[in-house]
């Protein structure tokens, strides 16, 4: 029985760190700024990494694998995290079924070896894909808030223009005002940029285009006409903060609309319910009345 208790002990462990990394987390500074530094695709090992970021870096060379980097960059992960999370997910899914069976055998139930390894193939390869499915959702909320923090941004440099500062003076104090991942972000894209001797908007055009945020690469491609140009972006600013203010205010009624559909459907069944409660004891009476 021991051995038993151990092997839910384990596979309790399992499911606790699937579901720790399966959460959402804010992104860690020194990964972002590390990644930066290097190519896509290619990640530095250092002392400082997690357990599960050295389990991940071998998976990374899979035949035919195909990583969302921007999904990633997006939530702050690593790749070889999201690799060791999926590689997880599958063990649990494979050891589930035979798990499932030794407790079967010992209440003496039996079950063919076949159907129990045909169900661990099939729950593996499900559970394979649950980090992509979680990572998806996770990737639209933070694709959201990074919009959000951009429009404030936009706002914030406007304001700062109007004040006479320039153009890169600008982007480095309203990134100053913020405290939220966004804006260490947008912190840290413009040191590493000060780093390799160029303007905070190139940092921020990297920024955007790993993450697959146009607004944040038109703010740095504005930013840029009025360092070269010395124009007057003021307006420009304000209308495009305008703009992406009202395609989130569009995008979250769209949303509104989508979750009132899909409560038609429970308010549906529950009327249909109650009216059948209620029906029922008169038509029955009726009927056997009547018969």
């Amino acid at each position: 029985m021991s051995w038993l208790i151990l092997a839910g002990g384990v596979l309790g462990l399992g499911l606790a760190l699937l579901f720790s990394q399966l959460r959402a987390a804010p992104p860690d500074l020194g990964n972002v700024l590390e990644r930066m530094q290097s190519k896509p695709g290619v990640e530095q090992l250092s002392g400082a990494d997690p357990l599960l970021d050295r389990l991940g870096v071998p998976l990374l060379t899979l035949p035919g694998l195909r990583i969302p980097h921007q999904q990633l960059a997006l939530t702050g992960r690593t790749p070889s995290r999201f690799m060791a999370t999926k590689a997880l997910c599958a063990l649990i899914g494979l050891a589930v079924p035979p798990y499932l069976e030794l407790l079967a055998v010992l209440f003496g139930v039996h079950i063919t070896v076949l159907l129990s390894l045909g169900a661990g193939l099939v729950l593996g390869a499900v559970m394979w894909f649950l980090p992509d499915w979680s990572l998806k959702g996770q990737a639209a909320e933070a694709r959201t808030e990074y919009l959000h923090a951009i429009s404030a941004y936009l706002e914030l440099v406007a304001m700062e223009r109007a004040a006479d500062h320039g153009p890169a003076e600008s982007l480095r104090r309203a990134a100053t005002v913020g405290r939220s991942p966004a804006f260490l972000q947008f912190a840290v894209a413009m040191e590493s940029a000060a780093l390799d001797r160029q303007p905070p908007w190139v940092g921020l055009a990297r920024l955007g285009q790993r993450l697959g945020l146009t607004a944040l690469t038109d703010l740095a491609d504005i930013m840029q006409v009025s360092g070269a140009d010395g124009a007057s972006i003021y307006t420009a600013l304000r209308a495009r903060a305008h703009n992406l203010r009202s395609e989130l205010l569009a995008d979250d009624q769209a949303r509104a609309a989508v979750e009132s559909e899909r409560m038609v459907i429970p308010g549906t069944v529950l009327v249909t319910l109650m009216t059948v409660l209620i029906a029922y004891p008169a038509v029955a009476q009726m009927f056997s009345g009547g018969l």
